[in-house]
């Protein structure tokens, strides 16, 4: 008779060092892809300038606080804003000087500010080819907003001005104001993500654009620019 070969004892195999090496390697490479597609849990997402923009509402308002700040962002769209100055009065400003009243000499001021204004200047060249850009630092956004608002529907109301109502000249970053010499020259503000402040109750934004809440109860901020010859 024929001795039965002996059963095979199975053998556990230990991990070596390379395989477990192999083995994190390859988590931490799917944690990285979870993370960079679910953007953990957020729908923000940082372009190659650094700026984050959120994917659902576009790309977030600008933030500047200063004038000199403000300055910077309008030359780094490729817009020229040279000889900034506070001075309404400087060489090259417009004729209608700043928004608000004109500086007070009573202590306190007769007339409080509706524009809510906490600093103004100009750049550029009112009489250029591109223009200048007026600055506004409002001190108060919302009513700021809300001034416009109430002039757009009065113009409206006197002259039939709708046009103010659909898209004023005001330019809105997160916390200031700009308000260009030459609005056709200004779309590139738009590109950048400012928006401008409508207050037409029919307005809706054509496809593809931006509207979303103002502060001002009844108008909305988008970048969608009403073509003169619409109006």
């Amino acid at each position: 008779m024929m001795p039965s070969p002996a059963t095979a004892t199975p053998t556990t195999r230990r991990p070596t060092l390379m395989s477990l090496s192999k083995t994190l390697t390859t988590g931490v490479i799917s944690l990285a892809l979870f993370t960079a597609l679910t953007g953990c849990g957020s729908d923000s997402v940082e372009d190659e300038g650094g700026s984050f923009f959120d994917e659902a509402k576009g790309p977030s308002r600008p933030s500047a606080k200063t004038l000199r700040d403000v300055q910077e962002f309008i030359t780094g769209t490729g817009l020229p804003c040279d000889n900034l100055t506070d001075d309404e009065m400087a060489k090259g400003t417009p004729l209608d000087g700043f928004l608000g009243p004109a500086e007070q000499t009573s202590n306190p001021p007769e007339e409080a500010d509706p524009w809510a204004i906490r600093k103004a200047g100009f750049c550029g060249e009112t009489r250029s080819d591109t223009g200048g850009w007026l600055i506004y630092l409002p001190k108060d956004m919302k009513a700021f907003q809300e001034n416009y608002r109430k002039l757009a529907r009065e113009e409206a109301k006197k002259e039939g001005w709708t046009d103010q109502l659909a898209g004023g000249p005001y330019f809105f970053g997160a916390d200031f104001v700009i308000d260009p010499t030459n609005e056709e020259a200004s779309r590139t503000l738009l590109e950048a993500g400012m928006l401008l402040e409508n207050c037409d109750p029919n307005f809706e934004a054509p496809e593809s654009y931006r509207a979303e809440d103002a502060l001002a109860s009844g108008c909305v901020l988008t970048d969608y620019l009403l073509d003169p010859l619409d109006q």
